[in-house]
């Protein structure tokens, strides 16, 4: 069985990069970073962005999408997205060497080298955005930020996974204090928006329930939300229905600016 590294390059409102590598794959989730920093931060976990198998992207914002052509032009990693998707980024990728471009169906499974992808749709407002996860012979890792809400069968989809990156967007108190617009905050609380702290900790203690103990809490915004909060918010939640961190599940916060420590399974 092959060693699997998963990492979280960069993660939050300012930009997005997960590595999961396997084997012969080597894949990034999502470059909402410069491309500086995703070469810098994939040597920083013994990594070349040359060796990459392809890139999955969730959604069209530029803080997932801001180097995926980047990436295409530079190294040729292939690009695997869903049609919508597509559509929505086919304007800002720029030049291409053709065949890089790889759709695959929402819903569906579809193979990356040796690995099994699957893409689910999520409820944000984005053109077909998508919740991924990735089948290794060691278990499942899945991705779910910018959820909007905390969609049930998105959840089910997602359950039994050993590790999952979830989404901790914002602080209800900070964000109704905030300086964004009041229209902004609205869509950001919406139902097409982001998970809060405590929705985050409801989708967790609903994972927990079905066999996930490894959780990343990740897109964690700027403005309207802090580390130490997010994680104490969620660890507040789950006391209150006898799951412990550290002693019931594993709890990590991602790293905005930083690398954050990479999960080996062996």
């Amino acid at each position: 069985m092959n060693t699997v590294k998963i990492c979280a390059l960069r993660s939050g409102s300012s930009g997005n990069a997960i590595f999961v590598g396997s084997g012969n794959t080597r894949l990034l989730i999502d470059a909402g970073v410069s491309l500086r920093d995703i070469e810098l931060a994939l040597q920083e976990i013994g990594e070349q962005p040359d060796q990459l198998t392809g890139v999955l992207v969730t959604h069209e914002h530029t803080d997932h999408a801001r180097s995926i052509g980047a990436l295409m032009r530079r190294y040729r990693v292939p690009l695997y997205t869903n049609a919508g998707t597509f559509d929505a980024l086919r304007g800002t990728l720029g030049k291409y060497q053709d065949g890089l471009v790889r759709l695959f169906d929402s819903n569906q499974p579809f193979t990356v080298g040796d690995l099994q992808v699957s893409g689910f749709r999520t409820s944000h407002d984005a053109a077909e955005s998508v919740a991924f996860k990735v089948d290794t012979d060691r278990g499942s890792v899945a991705v779910c930020t910018d959820l909007g809400w905390p969609d049930p069968a998105l959840l089910a989809q997602l359950s039994s996974s050993r590790l999952i990156f979830v989404e901790a967007n914002y602080d209800p108190t900070m964000l109704a204090a905030g300086p964004y617009p009041q229209m902004l905050k609205r869509r950001i609380a919406s139902d097409y928006g982001h998970l809060s702290n405590l929705d985050s900790a409801r989708a967790i203690l609903h994972f927990l329930s079905h066999g996930t103990d490894q959780f990343i809490l990740s897109h964690l915004s700027k403005e309207n939300n802090y580390p130490e909060l997010a994680l104490q918010t969620v660890r507040d939640h789950l006391l209150t229905h006898d799951a412990r961190i550290d002693h019931d599940l594993q709890v990590a916060v991602a790293k905005r600016f930083k690398v954050s420590d990479p999960v080996e399974w062996h």
